[in-house]
């Protein structure tokens, strides 16, 4: 057997697990790259009401698209990509219904960024660093309170 397959208790192997289509309620995020989708428990922190909370990303790329071409927004290296159309936005996937909604938490949230890093502690999300209009944000750090999911909270965290 080989590192990832499954067994049986006798020790056959069995099927890989296959892909599904996921019925999904409501309006999805759209599309994105170097976002964060961080799994918290729900309120009552049982798993049982788990939510994915997505958090910013690029909705566009800009630059070189394959090879042979020329970028349109050289860097310092001399070509590559670039995002583009970074958001701070925040949409959270409930598990067992299948729904997203869109959230708006009150308090001090962060830029638009994508290529950041986020973790669930409790039921909060930390968001730290990334790439955004702005440039880097290597010392900007943030939690998203989802405690009272409503009325979430932004807190910046002073480093």
């Amino acid at each position: 057997m080989e590192f990832g397959d499954t067994a049986t208790e006798d020790g056959i192997p069995s099927p890989a697990p296959r892909a599904r289509e996921f019925p999904v309620v409501g309006t999805s995020p759209g599309p994105r790259c170097g976002h964060t989708l961080t799994a918290i428990a729900g309120p009552d922190e049982e798993w049982t009401n788990a939510k994915l909370v997505l958090f910013g990303g690029a909705t566009a790329l800009e630059g070189q698209s394959k090879a042979g071409d020329p970028p349109s927004s050289p860097g310092p290296g001399g070509g590559g990509i670039r995002l583009a159309g970074a958001t701070n936005d925040i949409h959270i996937f409930d598990v067992r219904t299948g729904s997203w909604t869109q959230c708006h938490a009150t308090g001090d949230p962060p830029s638009p960024r994508a290529a950041h890093s986020a973790a669930a502690v409790g039921n909060m999300v930390v968001i730290q660093g990334g790439i955004g209009p702005l440039g880097l944000a290597a010392e900007d750090l943030h939690v998203l309170d989802l405690t009272d999911f409503a009325h979430p909270r932004w807190h910046r965290v002073a480093v």
